[in-house]
C-alpha cells in the first residue's frame, strides 16, 4: 500500500541578502519547512514553520514551485510534497529550533552547495535570481 502524501510548505528565506539554512542533528543542511495544519493556507503554514524553526518573522512572496520526495524512517515509508515560497525576514531573532537542529547559517549565492539536496540548491538559486531582480528594480 502506498503511503499517504504529506503536504508541506517551506520558505527560501532571505536575511541580510543571504539564504537561511539549518543543520539537522544528522548533519543534513536544508531550508525551513514542515506540515500544513488543517485550515491553514500553504503560505500561512510556510510562514509558521519558518518562525518555529528559525525564530524569524517573514513576508511571504511568490511561489517558487514544489518538490516531492520519499524516505523510510523506523521501517515506515513516507512521501512528502513541499510547496516553496520566496520570503524575506522582517523581524525576530535568528536561532535554530533546538529540538531538531544544531546550527543555522546564512548562505551566499556561492555557498548554496552547502545545502544537502539538489532540489533545495535549485530552489535557492531560483530565489536568488528573484532577490537580485527585486533589489535592482526601482
Amino acid at each position: 500500500m502506498e503511503p499517504e502524501v504529506e503536504i508541506c510548505a517551506g520558505g527560501v528565506v532571505f536575511k541580510e541578502g543571504k539564504v537561511v539554512s539549518l543543520r539537522r542533528k544528522n548533519g543534513v543542511w536544508l531550508m525551513p519547512k514542515g506540515h500544513v495544519d488543517p485550515g491553514e493556507s500553504l503560505e500561512e503554514a510556510a510562514a509558521r514553520e519558518v518562525w518555529e524553526e528559525t525564530g524569524l518573522t517573514v513576508r511571504v512572496g511568490p511561489s517558487l514551485g514544489e518538490t516531492a520526495y520519499c524516505y523510510t524512517e523506523n521501517g515506515v515509508d513516507h512521501r512528502k510534497k513541499v510547496y516553496w515560497f520566496y520570503m524575506e525576514a522582517t523581524g525576530g531573532q535568528l536561532r535554530p529550533e533546538a529540538e531538531t537542529f544544531t546550527a543555522v547559517r546564512l548562505l551566499s549565492a556561492e555557498e548554496l552547495n552547502t545545502l544537502s539536496f539538489p532540489a533545495d540548491r535549485q530552489l535557492a538559486a531560483k530565489a536568488f535570481a528573484l532577490y537580485q531582480k527585486a533589489k535592482t528594480t526601482p
